[in-house]
């Protein structure tokens, strides 16, 4: 594994709170650089709490304590929203399931919205009553941490500063939490906790998770550990971006790695940033090249078809 290359760390306060614009204009080429380079990036300073995340996984571990009879009430089918149980997810191209169990949560939209009855509707466990509240509020958050970054992308890239915001205004975006449950005792086979992919969406920002194992294959065909620390938020992009930079910011190939102590679990919640279904994902204009690499489909076609590859 490669020591010499790091996946960059910045600051969102340098955006945030810049006196001048040649301090916006620093952070959005640095943040367009390390996705170019690595698909992904280390962001600090974002204004969520460690309180906040400290939370998220106490309510994430208390959800996954509940007997599996209770969880599996919760299990739609979908794969979009509410409960999805242990193996039942592989990585597209690969044969074996991911050890993890998971819970998906979208978005409350107001009843005025076109989206209403075309998205899943959000299940919630009756045994938490703080889980909907808490993360409802968190979602919110995460998206508001997302519409900055995208802004700062935009500039970067030189198009209008609310064209991705519009793009996931009555977005489809999903709140994932994760259990990898402890290994010891279960024949796991070639299984590992979640097999080499590329996220479907357009961004995702990951809470620090429990323990380490999340590695991303770089431009030097090596597998390189993202470190991170605590309070952190891991940003990468998914193939829905690739398809509108014609790869430039890529989808980045990533895994989570089983343990060395197999006895222990590990706890992660990602948070993937989906456009709404009715939004185009056709190259744009200054990364078209020598031509496109993708055909225009849409963005809720786009993720019905990788639902279907992943086993949905």
């Amino acid at each position: 594994m490669s020591e010499l290359r790091q996946v960059p760390k910045l600051s969102l306060a340098q955006y945030s709170q810049a006196t001048g614009p040649a301090e916006k204009t620093a952070f959005a080429t640095a943040l367009y650089q390390a996705l170019s380079e690595y698909g992904f990036v280390v962001i600090s300073d974002h204004g969520i709490s460690q309180d906040t995340f400290n939370k998220a996984y106490s309510l994430t571990q208390s959800l996954f304590n509940l007997p599996l009879q209770s969880k599996s009430n919760y299990e739609t089918g979908s794969g979009q929203r509410g409960y999805i149980s242990f193996g039942k997810e592989k990585a597209a191209g690969n044969d074996f399931p991911d050890l993890k169990e998971y819970w998906h949560v979208g978005p409350e939209l107001d009843n005025t919205s076109p989206y209403i009855n075309e998205y899943p509707k959000n299940v919630w466990p009756e045994e938490i009553p703080e889980f909907k509240p808490f993360f409802s509020e968190l979602y919110h958050s995460l998206e508001d941490v997302a519409k900055t970054l995208f802004v700062a992308l935009a500039q970067a890239m030189n198009l209008d500063d609310n064209f991705f915001v519009d793009m996931i205004t009555d977005g489809n975006s999903i709140q994932r939490l994760i259990h990898y449950p402890a290994l010891d005792g279960l024949n796991v086979g070639s299984s590992i906790r979640a097999a080499a992919h590329g996220d479907i969406n357009l961004m995702t920002l990951l809470i620090g998770a429990t323990d380490s194992g999340l590695e991303l294959l770089d431009r030097n065909g090596e597998w390189l550990a993202v470190e991170n620390q605590e309070g952190d938020l891991v940003i990468d992009t998914g193939d829905m971006m690739a398809r509108l930079t014609n790869n430039q910011l890529p989808a980045t190939i990533h895994r989570v790695v089983n343990p060395s102590d197999m006895s222990k679990p590990r706890y992660s919640i990602p948070f993937f940033v989906h456009p709404r279904n009715s939004v185009m994902l056709e190259c744009l204009d200054q990364f078209q090249g020598e031509g496109k690499q993708f055909a225009p489909i849409s963005a809720g076609d786009f993720l019905q078809q990788r639902l279907r590859e992943n086993g949905f």
